[in-house]
């Protein structure tokens, strides 16, 4: 099988082309920047999404689409957004409808959630974003469903927040305080339950996911999970700098 991974330069699909290559796909990575630890066998597809010309040349091919590429929320930016979730999906729909890529994986977000009216979170719970990344995000679900219609195959990823090694982001500024035995606070008693997934974990079900023959959406997240506290007691703990956890009102 031949895979290729939308946003192989970030953090997840980085290592969803490790892992691919593990099980034997060939690989490529598409991205609008080329890490210098792209494995030599990974062919490098210098592309933007939101520019439909080159697209189809770029899914040319492949067998599977796993489509990562997205403006995160720290950006803060509607516009952008919009213009990469939304409407850079839409360009790799057409251009995969065109060429006759039938399946794509699409690694969407919990934010699609919102702020629950009650939790847990099922395959039942209506989304109901209230943010611009996490209607962006939606509106491009929406999308695949009306590509499907014209013939894709889609499985739509919803992950928790992802954390593993090389993990940084908004979580570098945590870590560094942890690193300098800074004590961490939260809030109250800090006892909230909060669920994240390991990226190993769901760059597998990810892999499992392109098997699937129907389209369907799944909720992913760390089967065993506790609060906050816990999370970062023990990772305060591993990091043995002597950072503690307190409250704050």
């Amino acid at each position: 099988m031949k895979a290729l991974v939308t946003g192989g330069s970030g953090f997840f699909g980085s290592l969803l082309i490790k892992k691919l290559i593990e099980v034997d796909w060939e690989v490529g990575s598409l991205d609008i920047n080329k890490v210098s630890d792209l494995p030599r066998n990974v062919s490098f597809h210098e592309q933007d999404i939101r520019c439909a010309d080159g697209l189809k040349r770029c899914l040319m091919g492949y067998d599977v689409l796993f489509h990562n590429v997205a403006q995160v929320p720290i950006a803060k930016d509607r516009k952008l957004f919009w213009d990469v979730n939304v409407e850079g999906t839409r360009n790799l729909c057409k251009a995969a409808i065109e060429i006759g890529l039938k399946k794509i994986v699409y690694t969407s977000s919990s934010a699609v959630f919102g702020v629950p009216e009650k939790n847990p979170v099922t395959e039942n719970t209506v989304p109901k974003p209230r943010e611009d990344y996490g209607l962006a995000k939606l509106e491009s679900e929406k999308l695949f469903a009306k590509y499907a219609d014209q013939g894709l195959n889609v499985i739509i990823i919803r992950p928790r927040t992802i954390l593993g090694h090389g993990r940084m982001g908004i979580f570098q500024i945590l870590f560094e305080w942890i690193y300098k035995g800074i004590n961490i606070p939260v809030l109250n008693d800090g006892k909230n339950i909060y669920q994240f997934v390991h990226a190993s974990d769901l760059a597998n079900a990810t892999i499992s996911a392109s098997r699937l023959k129907k389209n369907t959406t799944y909720n992913i997240g760390a089967a065993s999970y506790g609060s906050m506290r816990h999370s970062l007691e023990a990772l305060c703990e591993h990091a043995g700098t002597g950072s503690r956890v307190y409250s704050l009102p």
